[in-house]
């Protein structure tokens, strides 16, 4: 399967107070209802994660790495900050289980305040391609740091961010193996016509910053 590869969009925020959740509530009300939010989220997809986690479970067989699983940590505890912040940036119109790129953005932002730089990408993604549990995304908005595939938007679909390590993820239809390769990229996009259209969405989310956060940059 051709995969076009393609240079990455990277966007370093200010270092800059984490206040992501200014607006119209304090922060740990803001932190109790993405919590209760995300809670209702893994209710809802219990079937589907409880499916998710056997397979994941068959796949890494315990091997996850400690980096890794540090990763998880930290990305679990910073779920309710990312999406209070993506439901403050997003368009009005925009349903949040296809704002993929705003979270893509607030997971960004929220990563580069405590000094892990990601890269944005785009294109297409498949998770698990080798199982029953196949779930394509496209078009599809996530980050990349130098060691993992990080999906923000996976919080409205099945209740958490997905966190996977680079070794498990396929660039190509050839280069996937079964058991291990959790998911393949099917398409990346680095064409002009992306990135003025995440250009002006960043645009937009910074503007929405700097309403919200007066004292952002």
């Amino acid at each position: 399967m051709p995969v076009s590869h393609h240079r990455s969009i990277t966007w370093n925020a200010p270092p800059t107070r984490d206040r992501t959740d200014a607006n119209r509530s304090s922060p740990v009300t803001a932190l109790i209802a993405g919590g209760i939010r995300i809670t209702r989220r893994r209710f809802i997809a219990s079937a589907f994660v409880a499916g998710f986690l056997l397979t994941l479970t068959r796949m890494a067989a315990g091997q996850t790495p400690e980096y890794t699983r540090r990763l998880i940590t930290l990305m679990n505890r910073l779920a309710p900050a990312i999406e209070a912040l993506t439901e403050r940036t997003t368009p009005s119109d925009w349903e949040l289980l296809h704002a993929c790129l705003y979270y893509a953005l607030a997971g960004q932002y929220i990563l580069a305040l405590r000094g892990i730089p990601a890269r944005l990408k785009g294109g297409a993604v498949l998770y698990y391609p080798d199982t029953p549990l196949r779930h394509d995304i496209k078009p599809h908005v996530w980050l990349e740091t130098d060691a993992h595939f990080i999906d923000c938007s996976a919080l409205p679909r099945w209740g958490y961010i997905a966190v996977i390590p680079l070794q498990q993820v396929a660039r190509n239809l050839a280069s996937v193996i079964p058991e291990m390769t959790r998911l393949l990229i099917l398409e990346e996009r680095n064409d002009p016509e992306f990135q003025d259209y995440v250009a002006w969405h960043r645009a937009r989310f910074e503007r929405v910053l700097r309403v919200t956060q007066p004292n952002h940059e």
